[in-house]
């Protein structure tokens, strides 16, 4: 019929794929919500980023096959970051439940370097991430924005974990973000040992990156397993973040790694047409 009004040809060009996943979730936690990208080909860093801000989700992932492996690269929706552990738990999902992609196991390169992530038993999905290294700094360096703290770690270049001493003072934290803003920390991880069915409760501020307060972070676990092993000898810790849309996840400490475990569904997909 379009032959009949003169149209010369018809646009069927397929725009990016996408999934927005709620990474991290179990009964009674929503998770932490990541839009996964599947790029065609390469985008401008500008364009990725305007995406981010149009999703406006905490963390958008794109993912690129590039040979063997895939490129995965992670936006809030106003900066570029180095590591997200919910964006990349998501994408794992996305390969394995909705690509169908073969294998079990994927490699991603990353500002991170190499990262990998797997199925693993009873539904849950494994993402390694880089361990970090913890070095004993002055709670003072928090500026008391988060009233009494016990002890204080630098944990990587940008991350500050900061220990509160049981899960009441934890859930009654009240943050003014501009005082933490002042905190030389990228993000700043608060933990307590305890919780409701966990070794562990966390919560987690990245206002430096546009987030006053993250509904869940896997990367925190990065931080937290060597604070446990330190703490209590264990090398596994399962942990639950109380924020508003609260998340369960599970690790395991290895040397260089730590192994971030959870589960994840897709809320739903679409295309974009940047």
């Amino acid at each position: 019929m379009w032959q009949s009004l003169e149209v010369e040809s018809v646009d069927v060009t397929f725009g990016h794929r996408l999934w927005w996943v709620d990474a991290f979730i179990g009964e009674g936690e929503r998770g932490n919500p990541a839009v996964v990208v599947l790029l065609e080909h390469s985008l401008p860093d500008d364009e990725l980023q305007q995406i981010s801000f149009e999703l406006g989700v905490s963390e958008t992932a794109f993912v690129r096959r590039v040979g063997d492996q895939w490129s995965l690269r992670w936006f809030t929706p106003t900066v570029e970051v180095d590591l997200c552990g919910h964006a990349t738990l998501a994408t794992v999902h996305v390969l394995l439940n909705e690509l169908g992609a073969p294998g079990n196991q994927f490699f991603f390169a990353t500002r991170a370097g190499i990262l990998s992530g797997c199925r693993l038993p009873d539904g849950l999905v494994g993402i390694d991430l880089p361990r970090a290294y913890l070095e004993p700094i002055d709670p003072a360096v928090l500026n008391g924005s988060l009233g009494e703290v016990s002890e204080a770690y630098q944990a990587g270049p940008a991350n500050v974990l900061a220990i509160v001493k049981d899960y009441e003072t934890l859930c009654g934290l009240t943050i003014d973000p501009l005082s933490l803003f002042l905190v030389p920390s990228s993000i700043v991880i608060v933990a307590c040992a305890g919780g409701p069915d966990v070794d562990v409760t966390i919560r987690v501020f990245a206002p430096r990156l546009g987030l006053a307060e993250d509904p869940v972070t896997g990367s925190a676990l990065c931080a937290v397993a060597p604070w446990w092993v330190e703490k209590e000898g264990s090398p596994t810790v399962n942990v639950r973040q109380a924020s508003a849309r609260g998340g369960l996840m599970y690790a395991r400490l290895f040397e260089r790694n730590v192994e971030v475990a959870g589960m994840a569904r897709t809320f739903f997909s679409g295309e974009i047409h940047p």
